[in-house]
C-alpha cells in the first residue's frame, strides 16, 4: 500500500506540472512516455526491494506479479482522487476539449459521417467523460497496465530458492 501510495502522489505531482507547464497530455507523447516509464522504474524498484529486504532474495513469479500489480492497484486509487480533483476543480474544460478533438478525430477519420450519426457519437463519448467514469477508468486502466508492465517485470526480478 504504501509503495502504491508513493508512486500515485508521484504520478499525480507529475501530473500536476504537466499542467502548470501547460503541456496537453491529449496531443502531446511526453508525458505519456514519462508517466511510463516512472510506472515501470518504480515497480521494478519496489519489487526487487521487497524481495531483497523482506523475502531474504527469494520471491516467485507469481508473487511478483501480486506484489505490482498490488502497487499498481494503489497507485491508481491515489491517481483516480487526482483525476477527480484534476476534472472538477483545476481543469474543468478538459472535458470540453476532449469532445471537440473527439469530434475533429471522428470528422477526419470520415468525412462523409452524416450529422446525427456524429452527434451519437459524441453524446456517447460525453457519458464516458463525467468525473465518476473517469476515476473508474484510471483505477481499473492503471490496474491492467500495472499487472501487465508486472507481468513482464516479474521475469526478470522473480528468484526462487534453487
Amino acid at each position: 500500500m504504501n509503495y502504491g501510495a508513493v508512486l500515485g502522489l508521484a504520478l499525480s505531482l507529475l501530473g500536476i506540472i504537466f499542467w502548470s507547464m501547460d503541456i496537453n497530455e491529449q496531443t502531446s507523447k511526453v508525458p505519456s512516455i514519462l508517466n511510463n516509464a516512472l510506472i515501470i522504474m518504480f515497480l521494478a524498484f519496489a519489487i526487487v526491494k521487497y524481495r531483497d529486504d523482506e523475502m531474504n532474495g527469494i520471491l516467485t513469479y507469481k508473487q511478483c506479479l501480486k506484489l505490482g500489480t498490488t502497487i499498481s492497484f494503489f497507485s491508481s486509487a491515489v491517481m483516480s482522487i487526482y483525476t477527480f480533483i484534476y476534472i472538477t476543480y483545476l481543469n474543468p474544460e478538459i472535458i470540453t476539449n476532449s469532445l471537440e478533438l473527439t469530434e475533429q478525430t471522428l470528422l477526419q477519420s470520415d468525412p462523409e459521417i452524416s450529422d446525427e450519426m456524429l452527434e451519437m457519437q459524441l453524446q456517447f463519448a460525453a457519458k464516458f467523460m463525467q468525473p465518476h467514469w473517469m476515476m473508474i477508468m484510471t483505477l481499473l486502466g492503471g490496474t491492467f497496465m500495472g499487472f501487465l508492465y508486472s507481468s513482464i517485470l516479474s521475469f526478470f526480478t522473480k528468484k526462487s530458492s534453487n
